[in-house]
C-alpha cells in the first residue's frame, strides 16, 4: 500500500493493542489518503501491513463497515467508501433541520447544563486541532456535533443520531480531507457554539444553516473540480 521510498502510514502495531488500534491505523490511512475512495481493502494484506492476525483485521474492517468508512460489496470484497456531491448535499439537507432543532433546544435550556456540555466538547475539539493530529481532530469534530444533538434533551434526536452518524462522519471527513485548515475549523466551531449560547433564535437558525450548507457546498465544488481535472486530456 506504500510507494517505494515512502514512509508507510500503515505501520505494524503491537499484538496487545489488537482491534481498536487497527481501526485507528486504518482511519489514519483513510484521512492521509493512503487508502483512497474506491480502493479495495484485502484482509490478508491489511493483516500483514499492520502485523496483526487475520481475525483481528477482519474485526477492524467490520467495525469500519458498520461506521460507513468501508463498504462490503457482494462477490467483490471490501472497498473504501466513495462519497459524491449528491451524497454530501443529501447529508447536509437532512442535518440542517435536525441540527437546528437541537441547537434551539440547547439555547432554551434554562439550567445551562447543555451549553456547558457543548462548551466542553468545543474545548476538546480546539485542543485536538492544536495538536495537528487530523485523526484526533476528526473524532472530536464528530463528537462536537453529536453533543449538539444529545445535549439538546430531545429524546427523538438522541435516537436518530446513530442512524445518521456514519453519513455525517463521512461528510465531515470529506470536509477535513478537502480543507485541512485547523484555524478555519476552530473559528467556525467557536462561532457556532457562541451563537447557540447567545440564545438569539434567529441567529441560531442562520448560523446552523450556514455552518452546514457552506461547508457542503465548498466540498462539492472541490469534488467537482477534481472530477473535471481527472477528465481533462493530458497535455
Amino acid at each position: 500500500m506504500t510507494m517505494p521510498g515512502q514512509q508507510p502510514a500503515l505501520t505494524p502495531i503491537a499484538n496487545t493493542t489488537r482491534r481498536e488500534t487497527a481501526v485507528i491505523a486504518i482511519r489514519r490511512a483513510l484521512l492521509s489518503g493512503e487508502l483512497k475512495p474506491g480502493q479495495r481493502v484485502k484482509e490478508t494484506e491489511l493483516a500483514e501491513s499492520l502485523g496483526i492476525s487475520r481475525p483481528t483485521a477482519r474485526e477492524a474492517m467490520n467495525q469500519l463497515i458498520s461506521e460507513g468508512s468501508l463498504v462490503q460489496e457482494p462477490y467483490k470484497g471490501v472497498r473504501v467508501a466513495v462519497s459524491s456531491p449528491a451524497v454530501v448535499l443529501d447529508v447536509a439537507e437532512v442535518r440542517m433541520p435536525l441540527e437546528t432543532v437541537a441547537a434551539l433546544r440547547l439555547a432554551r435550556d434554562a439550567s445551562g447544563e447543555g451549553i456547558a456540555r457543548l462548551r466542553r466538547a468545543l474545548d476538546a475539539h480546539l485542543a485536538a486541532l492544536s495538536t495537528g493530529d487530523a485523526l484526533f481532530s476528526s473524532r472530536t469534530h464528530l463528537d462536537l456535533h453529536r453533543t449538539v444533538w444529545e445535549a439538546s434533551g430531545n429524546e427523538m434526536l438522541k435516537k436518530m443520531w446513530p442512524l445518521v452518524e456514519s453519513q455525517i462522519m463521512m461528510a465531515l471527513n470529506v470536509d477535513q480531507g478537502v480543507f485541512h485548515a485547523p484555524e478555519r475549523d476552530a473559528e467556525l466551531h467557536q462561532r457556532l457554539v457562541d451563537v447557540i449560547a447567545s440564545g438569539d433564535e434567529d441567529a441560531i437558525v442562520a448560523e446552523v444553516r450556514a455552518h452546514i450548507s457552506n461547508s457542503a457546498e465548498s466540498v462539492v465544488g472541490m469534488m467537482r473540480e477534481d472530477v473535471l481535472e481527472d477528465a481533462s486530456p493530458a497535455r
